[in-house]
């Protein structure tokens, strides 16, 4: 082959290589922007969630502010302001026992005492707070006499218990009542004519601090 088309071919496949070369790079270009567009979307995408979980956060933030507003002013009016379980007792009279004529039943043994409250010598619950308290009183009566009991807060009466009409009949009842932080709340016999309960734990007194003011 003479000089002059070895160099004709050459330049031809240097063109063609040339060409092919660009098509390549072209191609690649395409897919960089390709991937481009695909990384930018998902970018926009993230950017997007972000903003709503921060306008989800800020939301929350407004609510937790609003409650505790709203709690500050239920505290200040003297609304109910929490709830309080660490106050409760549970007594029981572990021995036969006559009662007489305004005479506290001394229920003395103590099986639950939270917050030191009952006092097993006296009988008596003195309320450590304001509030909603709960009490209950559970007793048997011997067979030849009945059982008048009231349950006092202070001076004044807000249960009655009763057994009778045949042997070894229990009564119990149970009240609640809104207590001032001091107030006593005792059991006491009703009637001047000496009533027998019976022991061996069968009487029970029971109370607990159920909503704190």
């Amino acid at each position: 082959m003479f000089p002059i088309q070895i160099l004709l071919v050459l330049t031809s496949c240097t063109f063609v290589g040339t060409a092919i070369l660009e098509k390549v790079g072209e191609a690649d270009l395409d897919a960089v922007r390709i991937r481009l567009e695909d990384e930018k979307a998902k970018r926009l995408l993230l950017e997007n969630d972000v903003e709503v979980l921060m306008l989800k956060v800020e939301e929350l933030k407004r609510l937790f502010s609003q409650i505790s507003e709203n709690n500050k002013v239920s505290a200040s009016a003297g609304n109910v302001t929490s709830i309080t379980t660490g106050i409760a007792f549970t007594a029981t009279l572990s021995k036969e026992t006559t009662h007489v004529y305004e005479q506290t039943i001394i229920f003395d043994n103590v099986k639950l005492n939270e917050g030191n409250c009952y006092d097993s010598s006296t009988g008596r619950f003195r309320a450590p707070f304001r509030g909603l308290y709960m009490f209950s009183v559970t007793m048997l009566k011997i067979s030849s006499t009945n059982v008048h009991l009231l349950i006092m807060k202070d001076d004044v009466e807000f249960g009655r218990v009763f057994s009778g009409t045949s042997s070894s009949v229990s009564g119990s009842v149970t009240v609640v009542s809104v207590m001032e932080k001091g107030q006593v709340t005792y059991v006491k016999e009703k009637y001047t004519t000496p009533e027998i309960m019976h022991g061996d734990n069968w009487a029970h007194f029971t109370g607990l601090l159920h909503v704190r003011y």
